[in-house]
């Protein structure tokens, strides 16, 4: 781009200012309105877009820097293009980031003791793959970007997202989802105010009355509850 130092700082200041906070966004609007699969779905397809776009601003003749080999200042077009390629990669990290991860975990089921050790085991080979994909990215990649060129590596990376997409689609009939619970902000408004209207009720002598239980507890407790009263109210009627 030609830039000066400060101005190039101010550049990348912004774009990952912007790639922190947009998941929170990502993981809000997946949660109450979409559900994961569709913005993991959504994001990753303008994740892909952006990559392109990015390959696209290196390679097409009307979008390169300029005609030349050596520039002394990029076209206005190729800033257009390369920024707003930037900004849909980090707008499809918005969603990915934080529902991609939770979708995966959903795949267990909590109240069964063998899918909650598999659980645990998906969490430790996310972490490590995540580990690996990170170690690639700072060596392979950019080992490419430095010795070959930046539009050879773009490509490998658009490469890699595009069969990334295609194999998360071919999954689909074989996913578990969630629905969108609504908002996030309004159970946590319900236990606020809950909070204060009972504040001066007393304690339960019992602590474990202050935690919920697994469904499988619940599900064995009204599964034994009934007898007893169908006991008492014939006890009752006799």
């Amino acid at each position: 781009m030609h830039d000066d130092l400060k101005v190039a700082a101010k550049s990348v200041n912004y774009w990952s200012g912007v790639t922190t906070l947009v998941p929170l966004f990502g993981g809000f609007i997946a949660d109450a309105y979409l559900g994961r699969f569709k913005t993991v779905l959504a994001s990753s397809i303008i994740y892909l877009l952006g990559l392109i776009l990015l390959c696209m601003s290196w390679f097409a003749p009307s979008l390169r820097p300029c005609d030349t080999k050596s520039c002394h200042g990029p076209r206005k077009i190729h800033e257009v293009v390369f920024f707003l390629a930037i900004y849909l990669v980090s707008i499809g990290t918005g969603g990915h980031k934080p529902a991609l991860e939770s979708f995966g975990a959903d795949q267990f089921d909590d109240d069964h003791p063998e899918e909650r050790k598999q659980k645990m085991s998906y969490f430790n080979w996310w972490n490590f793959g995540l580990c690996c994909g990170l170690l690639l990215g700072v060596t392979v990649v950019v080992y490419v970007q430095d010795h070959v060129s930046w539009g050879v590596a773009d490509i490998v990376l658009t490469a890699v997202m595009a069969v990334s997409l295609v194999i998360f689609i071919v999954g689909r009939t074989n996913y578990r989802y969630r629905k969108p619970t609504g908002s996030p902000l309004t159970p946590m408004l319900q236990v606020l105010v809950a909070a204060i209207a009972k504040r001066s009720l007393p304690h339960p002598s019992d602590p474990a009355q202050l935690y919920e239980i697994p469904k499988s507890e619940r599900s064995m407790e009204g599964f034994c509850a009934t007898p007893r009263i169908s006991n008492f109210s014939t006890r009752r009627r006799s």
